[in-house]
């Protein structure tokens, strides 16, 4: 694959927020727009942002609009995603990747926008990122500060290293990074949407009691495709679950099933405190994952 890498964020550009998914929450949004204003960045909306069907954040053709026309702007360097919720899955095969690969440039979001960033690196080869939102994490008075820090380090072009907590099955090796919501991501099953190279696959997931992360996770590994090309699995943070005892236990039973490089305590995560990650990008893992 033709990996694209987007052009660094720099003070001035001009950021887009589009809400692919849910419903947003107009005060919060507006908040999220004049925190970023303040860091010296120009803020547009998506024409549609602010309407309402159902759960939606507008009609799924209004969403894809807003997420073309976003790409197709010449003016707008960056594209941040309001929030997750659920939708995105349902206008993926209306996307016209040509678009994305004509223009390419940086995408953010977390959570169900999961879904929009693997397709967009499997069918554009754009890197993407895997990142705190403007409803979800910049609207509160006072932003994290580590989830502040990592974000605008990360897409200003500097390297990060993630750490974990424990080392599940020790090794080395290589690919790209790739993953995000495991929930998300096993809601893309059906399509062409895993890596053709190696990869070190990233998850996380809220609420989810651990037979149902099972569940999800061996719906993958029963993917030839998936099998053969992953390469180490990178746990984040699995909050809310319902027992930690059995989710430790499923973690490494996974990790000796697929016999591959495998570490715990990532900060990729629906909490508060968490890191900014191209999906997409070459790195190591040796229980860390830099980025090369």
């Amino acid at each position: 694959m033709n990996i694209i890498k987007p052009q660094i964020l720099s003070k001035g550009d001009t950021i887009e927020i589009i809400a692919p998914a849910g419903a947003v929450d107009y005060d919060l949004v507006m908040k999220s727009k004049d925190y970023i204003e303040s860091k010296g960045y120009k803020v547009v909306f998506g024409e549609h942002i602010f309407e309402q069907e159902r759960y939606f954040a507008g009609c799924d053709k209004h969403r894809l609009e807003d997420f073309h026309n976003a790409f197709l702007n010449p003016e707008v360097k960056a594209i941040f995603c309001a929030r997750g919720g659920y939708g995105s899955i349902r206008f993926i095969e209306d996307i016209n990747y040509n678009i994305v690969q004509s223009n390419p440039k940086i995408f953010c979001g977390y959570s169900d926008i999961t879904a929009l960033s693997l397709m967009i690196l499997k069918h554009a080869g754009l890197i993407t990122y895997s990142s705190p939102m403007m409803q979800s994490d910049f609207s509160d008075d006072v932003p994290n500060e580590y989830t502040e820090k990592s974000f605008f380090n990360v897409l200003s072009g500097n390297n990060e290293e993630y750490l974990s907590d424990k080392i599940i099955n020790h090794g080395n090796t290589e690919g790209i990074i790739w993953g995000g919501n495991l929930s998300t991501v096993v809601s893309l099953c059906g399509l062409d949407f895993i890596p053709d190279e190696k990869f070190i696959f990233f998850t996380e997931d809220v609420n989810e009691p651990v037979y149902k992360i099972d569940k999800m996770l061996r719906q993958l590994i029963n993917i030839e495709k998936f099998r053969q090309n992953i390469s180490a699995l990178a746990f984040g943070e699995f909050s809310g679950v319902d027992n930690p005892q059995w989710l430790e236990d499923l973690l490494s039973e996974t990790s000796t099933l697929l016999n591959i490089p495998t570490a715990s305590g990532f900060k990729f995560t629906h909490s508060n405190e968490k890191q900014t990650i191209p999906i997409g990008q070459k790195a190591i893992f040796d229980g860390n994952i830099k980025l090369k």
